[in-house]
């Protein structure tokens, strides 16, 4: 059985020789239902390869195309606002809003994570571009794969969608300040992280890709936990209440797992996505998940 495993539990494994802990069941499942053409795409317009997806704090949906690049935000009814960063992008992976509303974007063949305001002006970037750096380099990454931000205003890189295993922290001016990850498959050791959120307690779930599990650090890099009942994570996103989404984007068993990060329990799994990648929740608790195969952004609500 997989399983939830938090610092008691691994305590406890250590402590009585290791056997699984129980995934605890939800009850009552959730149930979610497909919305379809939630968005108001113009004439002429349609979804391509759709690689990140993230919610401001007004509730708008910013979307971001891989090939060929450009962010399109909409409004919480679906209504087209605006269209930004057409061809700016090589390989465009990720998009996330911070605290005070920016829109960062990581970009795997340009080897940055660039800060952009909501109508796509540039305001910062981390690393060096179109300059990979190994696990230990201080001054560039190799393909960035997402990014979390801290209260404080640090930013969290998953430097992982290339041959680095890490996690890179810089404070909110883009000043290196600490990496830690290295490959493999024990406790904590990373293989293709992917996506990085962080919840109210500060803890940050780095989506272990390789590993079929996520891993649960401190700002620091302790390692904390890790969650093993949520199939392969592509993607991740978390609420307010400390629900976690999960996203899968494997051939053949693509789905979305939600899960309770207290107790481990599972609330609620579907299907029916092609090539999840990316996934951002509303303030409505409505998924959406980018998806590259499926070419498109497909919306799911609570029933």
């Amino acid at each position: 059985m997989m399983s939830w495993m938090g610092t008691r539990a691994i305590a406890a494994i250590a402590l009585l020789a290791a056997s699984p802990v129980p995934v605890a069941q939800a009850d009552p499942a959730r149930t979610y239902t497909k919305v379809t053409d939630w968005a108001r795409l113009p004439p002429g317009v349609a979804w391509a390869e759709m690689t990140g997806v993230a919610i401001d704090a007004k509730g708008n949906i910013y979307t971001l195309q891989r090939t060929p690049s450009k962010v399109m935000v909409f409004s919480p009814n679906g209504q087209l606002l605006r269209t930004w960063g057409e061809g700016a992008f090589a390989k465009a992976h990720a998009i996330r809003i911070d605290r005070m509303g920016d829109v960062w974007i990581t970009d795997r063949e340009l080897h940055q994570a660039m800060k952009f305001t909501p109508e796509g002006k540039p305001l910062m970037a981390l690393g060096t571009r179109g300059v990979a750096g190994d696990n230990d380099s201080t001054t560039s990454l190799n393909g960035p794969a997402d990014l979390a931000f801290a209260p404080n205003g640090d930013i969290f890189v998953a430097d992982g969608e290339s041959t680095n295993t890490r996690v890179v922290r810089y404070d909110r001016k883009g000043h290196f300040l600490a990496k830690w990850g290295t490959k493999g498959s024990g406790d904590g050791q990373l293989m293709t992280p992917h996506s990085i959120v962080m919840d109210r307690r500060g803890r940050l779930y780095v989506a272990n890709r390789g590993n079929k599990r996520v891993e649960i650090f401190d700002q620091t890099g302790r390692f904390l936990g890790q969650i093993t009942n949520a199939a392969t994570p592509y993607g991740l996103a978390i609420a307010p209440n400390g629900t976690l989404y999960v996203a899968d984007g494997t051939a053949g068993s693509e789905g979305m797992t939600v899960l309770d990060t207290r107790t481990g329990a599972v609330l609620a799994h579907f299907t029916g996505i092609t090539g999840a990648h990316m996934v951002a929740v509303d303030a409505k608790n409505a998924i959406y998940v980018a998806e590259v195969r499926g070419r498109a952004v497909d919306k799911f609500v609570p029933k």
